[in-house]
């Protein structure tokens, strides 16, 4: 995509939901409207909806003026890709509101299970979920470190490095939850059986006894 203005992916878009950082896209356009929602004519609720999906019908149903369009283009951000949002974005999104809403969810082990990967990363620290899909790229340490743990129960991990007041302060803003239940066993992986070796052995038994005897 070739375009004079910055463009901004999905996995960029969806960070901005909250009041205090709301963008939303309109006619492929991404824009901050952070310090408008109290300014917007139609009350900030109706922005705060939109907040990183593409609002580009509900501007439109309502024939905003040219006024309306220059106060847009103060808060332009970037172009958004022409990549199509991946299949489960709104599932994605509605996470995360959840998350700001009610960080003290109970969220069993089969469910942490589950979010395991660099787009959808959550770990447990003491019993606490965290959701750190957004703070990969930001560890001091790498993401593999995290991404090692992603799915599963990094307190051993964290407690062994010494992690700062700045550290315990985000981690505030990333939980999204508190752990229940027992944390299953991890099923060691049997070794697969040498049949070759079997009938190898079988074989040389059988030689070694007819020698025995004949």
């Amino acid at each position: 995509m070739n375009s004079e203005y910055p463009i901004i992916s999905w996995k960029e878009l969806i960070k901005h939901f909250k009041r205090q950082s709301l963008w939303v896209v309109i006619e492929g356009m991404v824009y901050d409207v952070s310090t408008y929602l109290d300014k917007h004519p139609g009350g900030e609720e109706i922005l705060r909806k939109c907040g990183a999906k593409d609002a580009t019908e509900q501007f439109l149903e309502y024939n905003h003026s040219n006024y309306a369009r220059s106060i847009l283009a103060s808060r332009l951000v970037g172009q958004l890709t022409n990549e199509p949002p991946p299949d489960n974005y709104a599932q994605l999104l509605k996470q995360r509101k959840q998350r700001i809403k009610n960080p003290y969810k109970a969220i069993t082990w089969e469910e942490l299970e589950c979010h395991n990967t660099s787009d959808d990363a959550w770990i447990v620290i003491d019993d606490d979920v965290y959701d750190i899909t957004d703070f990969l790229g930001q560890h001091p340490g790498g993401i593999k470190l995290l991404l090692d743990k992603a799915g599963d129960d990094a307190s051993t991990f964290f407690h062994r490095v010494g992690h700062s007041q700045s550290a315990h302060k985000i981690m505030g803003e990333l939980q999204v939850g508190i752990i229940v239940g027992i944390k299953p066993k991890k099923k060691e992986k049997q070794q697969p059986t040498n049949y070759v070796l079997i009938l190898f052995i079988i074989i040389v038994f059988f030689v070694f006894l007819y020698l025995l005897l004949f």
